[in-house]
């Protein structure tokens, strides 16, 4: 069984998963090239599950000199699972070897040609195999009933010369994207929908990224497909088994009312709101976890992947539903805007946190705004007998787990310590702008405090320097919060 996902542009694709690197319309002062026709093609294959990858380009020499070799980002051999590479020049393998700057072999990676002269055309072709070691990973899985890839990291990127002044050509209107898989699958895919054409054993699906398209990612598996109205919003399961309707129309009750309110809060991101689809996948989503058995979640544009554990909570639990809003969340924070990773556990995931505050505060009152605030706490000190207890300008993305949860949990009572000091409609509006303003682009400490300061009219810098220099909780907010949890109903 055989699964295709091929990539295509005329002249340049655009910088979502597959990447260009140089666009000239001048001779550039120095070594420059431009892609002029590419093409990626993913194979899945199933015993042993794999993906075999194969990227080929039609390069033109547009610099002032001869290029003896280019620089080509790949995706890491530990994380990825990469193996059997073999790169062809005009159709003769060559031998590439890590690049001078590479910290982890193979990637990046310098592919050398021979006197590649002025103006002159060159094909190049970059294969490999994609086996990533149980229990998966995140951004990437292939099992025997499913596969994803979440983000470009997986697929080649060819890097611009390091010398050199280039400008830069129009971008192309629109890069392909052709994705084949077995019939019998269903598959997701960011960009725009060019229609699909099923045929005797596999499904043929198009789709198309534009200039300003930042959210990659492609989900195919032997799904089944419940949809549940609720409202105006449309929430899709996609699943192995099927979901027991009574509990599926609850939970995606509860989800919408999330989902109405982050657009109010937050801003609104589309138009026509898209389905939010939740899909479960067979790997363990190891990126947030802290054991390979625990329930896991990782972001898609409105909606998410949620692994087995996750889905034997049941979609109606309070567990599954807070899991679920917690990822929603990563639609605006995250997705539409993304972390610096220095500052992901608390501009990512502590973020996200807080917005559940939000919509749990709508979804029932400031009393359950309390509540929240007060399980965070909790939350917050347990994480601490775990984890030491540095300043949260010291919390990065390749932290342990132990210590981004720490650090998440306190990032959003920090969110929740700037509504009560400068207000909730003046933070609200402040996440709102910088989501607006900043679409598509990574952010951190500085843009948060200029939005927060153009709301509040004031300097943030000693607000700012208490929760991000210092250590635990202020008293004055532990004192306002702290009390005993009593479980749920």
């Amino acid at each position: 069984m055989i699964c295709r996902l091929r990539f295509h542009a005329l002249v340049a694709p655009l910088p979502v998963l597959v990447l260009l690197s140089l666009a000239g319309c001048a001779v550039p002062l120095g070594p420059g090239y431009q892609i002029e026709r590419q093409q990626t093609e993913l194979r899945y294959v199933a015993a042993p599950p794999q993906l075999q990858l194969r990227a080929t380009y039609r390069l033109r020499n547009i610099g002032n000199r001869e290029i003896s070799f280019i620089e080509a980002e790949l995706p890491s051999e530990r994380l990825y699972g990469r193996q059997s590479l073999r790169v062809r020049v005009d159709g003769r393998e060559v031998a590439v070897q890590p690049a001078p700057t590479s910290q982890d072999a193979g990637s990046p990676v310098r592919i050398p040609f021979d006197a590649w002269p002025q103006n002159r055309r060159r094909d190049l072709a970059i294969e490999y195999t994609l086996a990533p070691p149980p229990p998966g990973r995140a951004n990437l899985a292939v099992t025997g009933e499913s596969f994803h890839v979440r983000d470009a990291a997986a697929l080649p990127l060819l890097l611009p010369p390091k010398a050199g002044i280039i400008k830069r050509g129009k971008p192309v209107q629109e890069a392909g994207l052709d994705i084949f898989a077995p019939s019998e699958f269903r598959v997701l895919s960011g960009g725009h929908s060019h229609g699909s054409r099923k045929g005797t054993n596999e499904i043929e699906t198009r789709v198309a990224f534009r200039p300003g398209d930042y959210q990659s990612f492609v989900v195919a598996g032997r799904y089944q497909e419940q949809t549940v109205q609720a409202g105006k919003v449309t929430v899709l399961f996609w699943t192995f088994e099927p979901l027991d309707p009574q509990r599926a129309q609850a939970a995606a009750g509860r989800i919408a009312a999330a989902f109405r309110t982050y657009q109010t809060t937050f801003g609104p991101l589309w138009k026509n709101p898209p389905p939010i689809r939740f899909i479960e996948v067979s790997s363990s989503l190891t990126r947030r976890t802290a054991g390979a058995g625990d329930p896991a979640a990782v972001a898609l544009p409105a909606g998410a992947l949620l692994n087995h554990a996750a889905f034997a909570l049941g979609v109606s639990s309070d567990a599954f539903l807070d899991l679920v809003e917690h990822e929603l969340a990563h639609t605006w924070f995250g997705e539409t805007v993304s972390p610096w990773p220095r500052t992901e556990p608390v501009l990512g995931e502590g973020l996200a946190e807080y917005a559940k505050v939000v919509a749990a505060e709508a979804r029932s009152g400031d009393a359950e705004r309390r509540h929240q605030a007060g399980l965070l706490l909790r939350w917050f000190d347990e994480s601490r007998k775990q984890a030491a207890d540095p300043p949260l300008l010291q919390i990065g993305a390749d932290d342990p787990y132990e210590q981004r949860v720490f650090g998440y949990t306190k990032g959003a009572l920090f969110f929740l310590a700037l509504e009560d000091r400068y207000g909730k409609d003046n933070v609200r509006r402040a996440l709102a702008h910088m989501v607006a303003s900043l679409r598509g682009s990574e952010v951190g400490y500085a843009e948060l405090r200029a939005a927060l300061e153009i709301e509040a009219k004031q300097s943030l810098a000693d607000f700012f320097r208490l929760w991000l220099d210092g250590k635990g909780i202020p008293e004055d907010f532990r004192a306002r919060y702290e009390q005993k949890i009593e479980p749920r109903p």
